[in-house]
């Protein structure tokens, strides 16, 4: 009776320890590792769907008055680090077939319009074949929009220039600092 007593004392014990290793396997964990590689700087510079501007000279009025063309969501940055923007033409303002005198590139003015909140410091660029900074300062940013205004304060070197449409190409160029 003692053999069964001892028997089942060590059946139990043996039933006991079974059920508690069976629920300390129900509270496994694991590790994992999580990593964020920022292997680069990252910046791009976006134009608005409609990035084409023209200026319209066909009354009195038009050249006795500033002119500005406003440019809303001009173009958008999108940099990880701090920035600047700058602006540039290709060439001066020039008309096909090239029997007219160019009009100066530093006729024509552009600035970040006032209600572009976030995007560093601005400044006022007369248009140049040598890139001038729009923007300094910008802060790192996963979108900012600029809303830019082209302007002509003073029509003055667009008198006695042959009727036609003169054209350049401008180019915005973003930079990490």
């Amino acid at each position: 009776m003692k053999k069964l007593f001892l028997f089942s004392g060590i059946l139990l014990l043996a039933l006991i320890a079974q059920f508690q290793l069976a629920q300390a396997q129900t509270d496994q964990t694991g590790n994992v590792t999580v990593s964020i590689d920022l292997t680069a700087p990252v910046i791009s510079i976006d134009l608005g769907a409609d990035p084409n501007v023209t200026f319209v000279y066909s009354t009195p009025e038009d050249y006795t008055t500033p002119q500005v063309e406003p440019k809303v969501g001009h173009f958008t940055v999108v940099s990880n680090q701090d920035y600047e923007v700058t602006v540039q033409a290709t060439e001066e303002f020039t008309v096909i077939p090239e029997n007219a005198s160019p009009i100066p590139l530093s006729v024509v003015q552009v600035s970040v319009d006032p209600s572009t909140t976030g995007g560093g410091t601005p400044a006022i660029v007369p248009l140049s074949s040598t890139a001038g900074t729009l923007v300094t300062d910008g802060p790192a940013t996963i979108g900012t929009t600029y809303n830019i205004n082209y302007t002509i304060p003073d029509a003055t070197s667009l008198i006695d220039k042959v009727p036609e449409v003169y054209s350049t190409t401008v180019i915005y160029t973003a930079t990490q600092i």
